[in-house]
């Protein structure tokens, strides 16, 4: 048996229950993870608040789960068991786990569009267990190798960087660049990191809370413009000889950013839309057509970009990534200590991690 965190409900809504499950059995072919460290996602809290949206209510056609299901898919852990047929991972391997489900056989899947395949799930929601677990069992193909010398609560932090890695390449950014990121929550500061790694520098942000514009500073941002205080098209216009920025990312999920994205951008501009949004917003074409801008709609990242956000991790290519680590939850404490302390004070925080190897001790760490 294991402890374990998890989805129940039905059509009506869902709870999270501390669980104690049976340790799931090994494959051929597949690996069983020792998880360590699992992030909380705004999908997660989406889904606390208003679900079910992704937990599966019928089979799920990879899976054939239905809930209750695991919960977190940004996750890390140490190989425990491989398979048969497993010959490239020893025992103790450090590991990140990518944590799309997909059927493998569709033309989106063989483009890793995963986000498009029919089939398509994720692991925290959609079965296969998650990382806030004591064990899970995963395809081969899932697991990245950690180097030894990455401390597993960094390693944790590898699906939100990969998320705005992905966002980031399609912006196509150059060293001389002006960015705008709207939005400074967990993806706002990871593309910050990820403009900083690709030479970017003057990199502006547009950030109500005092709290969050602080972190976007510490993680690179040369200036951080409060929305509420400063029209920020005219901010941007401001520093960039009234012509607005080159590259701009939209992570806030609200109709002002998406307006302050299309009106701060130059001509000629590449505008990326990360955030998901609780309700529709508006878009009017002519906006962006008549200064031709490019908007694009960021899905989820490809396996190779995984692994860049693992290699980049371990070189050291991002600056001070466990900055945006903002508290440490032991398992059993999952709910209360951190979902519910994230909906208590969600400024406060980047990014809260949850301890699947922690002993029993019902205390933060």
């Amino acid at each position: 048996m294991m402890r374990a965190v998890r989805w129940h409900g039905d059509e009506r809504g869902l709870t999270l229950q501390y669980d104690e499950i049976s340790k799931p059995d090994l494959r051929p072919g597949w690996v069983l993870v020792k998880n360590a460290w699992s992030g909380i996602c705004g999908s997660d809290l989406h889904e606390y608040l208003h679900g079910p949206k992704n937990g599966p209510l019928t089979p799920h056609p990879v899976t054939g789960e239905t809930l209750p299901t695991g919960v977190g898919h940004e996750f890390s852990g140490t190989v425990a068991a491989v398979g048969e047929g497993v010959s490239d991972l020893d025992v103790g391997q450090k590991v990140a786990v990518f944590p799309s489900i997909m059927d493998h056989t569709c033309y989106y899947c063989k483009e890793e569009i995963f986000g498009l395949c029919k089939s398509r799930g994720f692991m925290g929601f959609s079965g296969y267990g998650g990382g806030m677990q004591e064990y899970v069992c995963v395809e081969r193909v899932a697991i990245h190798k950690v180097p030894e010398h990455v401390p597993l609560d960094i390693a944790a932090l590898t699906e939100p960087l990969a998320v705005a890695w992905h966002a980031v390449a399609l912006s196509e950014p150059k060293p001389t660049d002006i960015a705008l990121v709207l939005g400074a929550g967990p993806i706002g500061i990871s593309v910050i990191m990820c403009l900083k790694s690709k030479g970017v520098e003057r990199i502006y942000v547009s950030e109500p809370s005092t709290n969050r514009a602080s972190r976007a500073r510490a993680a690179g941002a040369l200036e951080v413009f409060n929305p509420i205080e400063t029209d920020v098209v005219a901010a941007i216009q401001a520093v960039s000889d009234g012509l607005g920025a080159h590259i701009l990312f939209e992570t806030a999920g609200v109709q002002s950013a998406i307006d302050a994205a299309f009106k701060g951008a130059r001509g000629k501009a590449r505008v990326v839309g990360i955030a998901k949004y609780a309700k529709p917003v508006s878009i009017w074409p002519n906006e962006f057509n008549k200064k031709g801008l490019s908007y694009i709609q960021s899905n989820i990242y490809t396996r190779k970009e995984f692994q860049e956000v693992v290699d980049a991790i371990a070189s050291g290519l991002f600056q001070n990534p466990e900055s945006m680590i903002t508290l440490k939850v032991p398992l059993e404490n999952a709910i209360e200590g951190a979902f519910e302390e994230l909906l208590r004070t969600k400024d406060k925080h980047c990014k809260i991690l949850v301890q699947s190897d922690s002993p029993s001790s019902g205390k933060s760490v």
